[in-house]
């Protein structure tokens, strides 16, 4: 009975506080509320609330607690050569550290997802925001229609990502692409559907908080950031709602020019562990300002860079295994070999300890997988770890995309799928095995005695492969559709 007067308590004082509604779809609706994992496993609450509201209560273990202002209301000033730079936010962002090993959190009433000891399953996908990208003029910038679901299904991965009840969820990111519409004949017709084009909190609402609200509340994330969340795109919101640092406002750079975001003017966080059980830990590297396209031998600023962002590498114990997340890959085929190494590839073989088992990343709107044969790179003694990129998440895919290598034009759906490397290096090594589709997916990971069985599952939760990485290997291994399970 204490229990449940304690409770009634809180929805009480929740109520009082001018929480009891928060941004959401009309009249009831879900607080915009979630749980995301920081460095060394710190539990973030957040909240996003209405710009006349107060940040609400929580009630952590039948203790109420108030959360704080991560980033108030503003914007909307704007710079009109700029529309990155100082969007309008009429929402603020709240955030509470909870306590290690909180069992029970509730924001006005809403029961919140909460790390477990160990997590069996987790999903991993990437690259979720409806394309509609600076320029929006030529063939290499298509428009998304994004109330089509079947043109933009970030919706429904969202949901059946939900279904699959997962423990956690790793997003590598780029959550938010409506930049800037300006083609009046092409854009016009989204318009009057009602699409919205903002850099500010409705563009983030739709592209991302919406349609995300059942994956939300179903477990905690991990959020890497993307290019698209660089500071001179949506970085303002990025700062505000997920970023693992505290809230710092973008400054106004400008997307393809000289200030342009890099990784020394991007606020690019350090790399960060998180410990998810005694035999593994995510480190999350912020790579979204990193210039990859250029060789590190042009780039030394950010080969500095990475020397210090990427130290947490050499501080896991060595018997616990890493998985690395990255929104740009190591490698990956959007690459030239002319550009190889980079810097973010220099540093890594300097760098990277014998336990790094994989490599998750996003960037490439595809999934594929890339092993390497141990003794295939001396640089790397203890072998490359497995690349595997989960980018097929709702943004326009490769295949669609005329200036993309896996545009598959008038052939046929499935033309430019591969189920073996094609011979091409990655910083001079081939791949000995590796898959490529190009397909709307996401992945979902369960371990059990071998290692990490792996499901890739299409926007309605369908099976499309089944993969394998090993306990004590550095590959992913995932079969062809139409082929046979490894």
């Amino acid at each position: 009975m204490r229990r449940t007067l304690l409770s009634l308590g809180a929805v009480a004082l929740l109520a009082l506080s001018g929480c009891a509604s928060l941004p959401g779809e009309g009249a009831g609706g879900l607080p915009r509320v979630w749980t995301q994992l920081g460095p060394e496993g710190e539990v973030s609450l957040r909240a996003i609330v209405a710009a006349h509201e107060n940040c609400p209560l929580a009630e952590v273990d039948r203790s109420i607690q108030p959360m704080h202002w991560r980033a108030r209301p503003g914007g909307g000033q704007g710079d009109a050569a700029n529309p990155a730079f100082d969007p309008p936010f009429a929402v603020a962002a709240c955030e509470l550290i909870l306590p290690p090993g909180a069992r029970e959190v509730r924001v006005a009433g809403q029961a919140v997802a909460l790390p477990v000891a160990s997590p069996q399953r987790i999903v991993v996908l990437g690259d979720t925001g409806c394309r509609i990208k600076v320029p929006a003029k030529g063939n290499g910038d298509p428009i998304q229609d994004c109330t089509d679901p079947q043109a933009w299904p970030w919706a429904d991965i969202a949901a059946a990502a939900a279904a699959t009840r997962p423990d956690l969820v790793i997003h590598v990111g780029d959550y938010h692409y409506r930049e800037v519409c300006d083609d009046p004949e092409r854009c016009q017709p989204l318009r009057d559907k009602g699409v919205v084009v903002t850099y500010g909190w409705a563009g983030w609402n739709a592209d991302f908080f919406k349609p995300a609200a059942p994956l939300l509340a179903a477990a905690p994330w991990v959020f890497v950031r993307g290019n698209h969340e660089n500071c001179d795109r949506a970085g303002e919101g990025w700062m505000r709602f997920l970023s693992p640092l505290p809230y710092v406002a973008c400054a106004n750079q400008r997307f393809r020019s000289a200030s342009r975001s890099v990784l020394g003017n991007n606020f690019t966080a350090e790399a960060y562990r998180i410990p998810l059980s005694p035999e593994l830990a995510l480190v999350v590297a912020d790579n979204s300002g990193h210039e990859d396209y250029r060789p590190a031998s042009a780039t030394p600023e950010d080969v500095a860079t990475f020397e210090q962002t990427l130290k947490v590498l050499q501080a896991a114990p060595v018997d616990q295994k890493i998985w690395l997340l990255s929104h740009k890959p190591v490698w990956y085929d959007l690459l030239g070999p002319a550009v190889q190494p980079n810097a973010f590839q220099t540093v890594l073989k300097r760098t990277v300890p014998a336990n790094l088992q994989v490599s998750f990343a996003g960037h490439q709107h595809a999934f594929a997988t890339y092993n390497f044969a141990p003794a295939s790179d001396p640089q790397y003694l203890a072998g490359r770890p497995a690349q595997v990129i989960v980018g097929g998440g709702g943004t326009q895919l490769e295949s669609l995309d005329p200036q993309s290598p896996f545009f598959e034009g008038r052939g046929a759906a499935g033309s430019k799928e591969r189920m073996r490397p094609d011979g091409r290096t990655y910083d001079g090594v081939a791949a000995q095995s590796g898959i490529l589709l190009n397909r709307y997916s996401f992945l979902v990971l369960e371990r059990d005695a071998e290692g990490w069985a792996g499901r890739v599952l299409d926007t309605q939760g369908g099976l499309i492969s089944r993969c394998r990485l090993s306990g004590g290997g550095k590959e992913m291994a995932c079969s062809f559709p139409g082929q046979p399970a490894n």
